[in-house]
């Protein structure tokens, strides 16, 4: 009769900590960088985590954006466009720090962020870039169709 309390016992710790336990999302996969102003997707990013627990991200395709002069955007093409975003210890949905460059204006820009409850979209933030007046960067995750 005891070792069946001690069991009971056990059973209800470990469950106690799963229902506690915060949810880790995982950024890891392809995403859409949707521009905030024009609403256009500029490129598909790449995003992976290194062995610091930190994000990184690559560009995988870019796109001409309408109503202007087509440009070769392939040397766009594997350039690294986020840097170590990382993660909030005490809130797995919010990012404290990280940096994307910026290829068009050829600066680097600290970042803070947050992803939605869901993992599909991921809201960037620069708010050091007093000129653009905290402008943001909406990611949207891009989900495989298999």
């Amino acid at each position: 009769m005891e070792l069946k309390g001690i069991f009971s016992a056990g059973c209800i710790v470990l469950c106690s900590a799963a229902l506690y336990a915060k949810p880790t999302l995982d950024l890891t996969g392809n995403w859409r960088v949707i521009d905030d102003k024009s609403g256009f997707t500029l490129v598909k990013v790449k995003i992976s985590k290194n062995s610091n627990s930190l994000y990184n991200g690559h560009i995988i395709e870019a796109f001409n954006a309408p109503n202007v002069p087509t440009q070769n955007l392939s040397s766009l093409k594997g350039f690294h466009l986020l840097f170590d975003l990382k993660p909030d210890p005490n809130d797995p949905y919010k990012f404290i720090s990280g940096q994307v460059f910026d290829p068009a204006a050829q600066q680097r820009y600290n970042i803070n962020g947050k992803v939605s409850r869901n993992g599909n979209t991921l809201i960037l933030r620069s708010p050091s870039d007093a000129e653009k007046a905290s402008r943001k960067l909406s990611w949207i995750r891009i989900r495989n169709s298999n």
